[in-house]
């Protein structure tokens, strides 16, 4: 139901208690021992959205839009790329290739997992990393079940919320985000624990939609913040400076489109104190 190792490596959600076990009761959950929490499963994915989260109206409208189009997001997605994007979808597959490769048998989560329409493709290579998949839709994680579910990788999927991963600290070696922060409510929340999550010198990439680059794409996202479903996006160079606030060294970005990738690495946060 759960994949064994990837228990040892949750936390809760409620009050952080790194011991969370399988209930017993008729119907299947996971139950903290610190607080009591229960937290359901639905066929296979636990679901570990604190009980207590009340989510923000722009949070809610965006998880909205994600179940309506998982039905019809991989076909709508290359076409929004390649029409009002001006990227290739081939590009995310390729930066997906890469940011797996660097977890290197370790773990590797990939938040938002979306469909798995780019995982999909290169996940064979890669069946030593324990894969994580997360996102808060669960349309979306349904047909990321069903595309994935044959692959010979370790991998599940969870329901969660960014800015509250349940995964404990110094876990992740590897951390990849296509297409997630420019939907993020709370992005410097959900950077922040990203980079709780990771390994000390773990890797963080990803790819957002960003301003200024084309017209078309520019009146859509104004489309998108006038109904509440994304926060405001800027330029290249702001979303680059907020990921190096968050203790991201050496990060680097590539533009196609109106689409940033962007790659970076955690600071290694006890030899800046030591040399500090």
């Amino acid at each position: 139901m759960i994949h064994p190792e990837v228990l040892e490596k949750l936390c809760c959600t409620s009050c952080g208690e790194t011991e969370l076990t399988l209930g017993s009761r008729r119907r299947p959950d996971l139950e903290c021992h610190g607080c009591g929490t229960r937290f359901p499963i639905v066929e296979g994915i636990p679901d570990l959205v604190a009980p207590d989260e009340a989510p923000n109206p722009g949070s809610y409208r965006t998880e909205t839009l994600e179940n309506v189009i998982a039905g019809v997001y991989d076909f709508v997605a290359p076409v929004m790329s390649l029409a009002f994007w001006r990227c290739s979808p081939l590009r995310y597959v390729d930066h997906e290739n890469r940011a797996l490769g660097r977890a290197q048998g370790g773990v590797y989560v990939e938040a938002p997992i979306g469909t798995g329409v780019a995982l999909a493709p290169v996940v064979a290579p890669h069946h030593d990393a324990l894969i994580i998949g997360i996102d808060k839709s669960w349309n979306m994680l349904f047909k990321a079940q069903k595309r994935l579910r044959n692959i010979s990788a370790d991998f599940q999927l969870i329901r969660a919320d960014y800015h509250n991963l349940p995964l404990q600290t110094g876990t992740v070696r590897s951390l990849q985000s296509l297409n997630g922060l420019h939907g993020f409510p709370d992005r410097e929340g959900a950077l922040s624990e990203f980079n709780r999550c990771l390994e000390e010198e773990g890797f963080f990439s990803g790819s957002a939609l960003v301003r200024a680059k084309t017209d078309v794409a520019d009146a859509v996202v104004i489309r998108y913040e006038r109904y509440g479903i994304y926060p405001m996006l800027r330029c290249p160079e702001y979303l680059l400076q907020q990921i190096r606030a968050t203790y991201f060294d050496d990060v680097r970005f590539e533009t196609h489109g109106a689409v940033m990738f962007f790659t970076g690495q955690k600071h290694d946060q006890a030899a800046t104190a030591e040399a500090g």
